[in-house]
């Protein structure tokens, strides 16, 4: 009998000693879970914010990148547009004005340098054309003729010129005879322009798709007419507005005054 007393009191002694433990187990349990759960919100508020981020930053990022796409074509547009309006006035193709602009890159000479240039050489050539004006002799002595360079394009009448002043003209007077053609100033600058040079021009404008057909180049200045027809709108939406405001205005600053 004392051996069972014993052995009931040990059991009730060790029982209440593991269901201690296993209540001790399931309060740390209890507090490990819910640091766990704490710790799970705080990175999903993490990942929440940084998804956030992801999108701002991605919707900047469309944004900045639409914002370059229209200033390129806004950037062509006007480009195409002053190229075709410049070979208008000096009876060339675009293609031409733009085969020159890369000669010019390639050569160091400034497209204002050519500009000026090229009109004193087309103004040059239609004198000559009619007997008169100094680039008569100078064509005479390269054998060339006015009317024949007036109908080539630009580029190539700018290639021919030269070609032939260095096939026929002592490099000592070079530059008098390319003045007679070019101006003054306009010589220094189209004498960098050499035949090799307006090669090579040819070659890369056409390789990367520089050249703009003039078909095309027509459809450019209608559109950049439109665009600029669009600003008179505005332009005229807000001078109707402020001649509207204007009288409220007056009433309101003279009741100030």
């Amino acid at each position: 009998m004392a051996e069972k007393r014993v052995s009931v009191r040990l059991a009730a002694v060790g029982g209440r000693q593991v269901r201690a433990e296993l209540e001790g187990v399931g309060e740390a349990g209890s507090r490990g879970f819910g640091r766990l759960s704490r710790e799970m919100e705080a990175a999903n508020a993490r990942l929440a914010a940084f998804s956030r981020r992801v999108r701002v930053a991605a919707a900047a990022a469309v944004a900045a990148a639409t914002a370059a796409g229209v200033a390129m074509v806004r950037s062509g547009l006007q480009t195409v547009d002053a190229q075709a309006k410049l070979a208008q006035s000096l009876g060339t193709t675009v293609a031409s004005i733009q085969t020159l602009e890369r000669a010019g890159e390639l050569a160091g000479v400034s497209m204002s340098g050519i500009e000026q240039a090229t009109k004193d050489l087309t103004r040059r050539l239609s004198q000559a054309a009619a007997g008169t004006g100094p680039a008569a002799d100078a064509l005479d002595r390269l054998g060339l003729s006015a009317n024949e360079l007036i109908a080539l394009p630009l580029d190539q009448r700018v290639g021919a010129i030269n070609a032939a002043i260095e096939s026929f003209v002592p490099a000592a007077e070079r530059a008098a005879v390319a003045g007679q053609l070019f101006g003054e100033e306009g010589s220094i600058a189209m004498s960098r322009i050499d035949t090799a040079t307006l090669r090579q021009a040819t070659e890369d404008v056409l390789a990367f798709g520089v050249v703009v057909s003039e078909q095309d180049a027509d459809q450019i200045e209608r559109t950049n007419d439109a665009i600029s027809r669009l600003g008179l709108i505005w332009r005229g939406l807000s001078n109707q507005l402020a001649v509207a405001a204007a009288p409220a205005l007056e009433a309101v600053a003279d009741a100030m005054a």
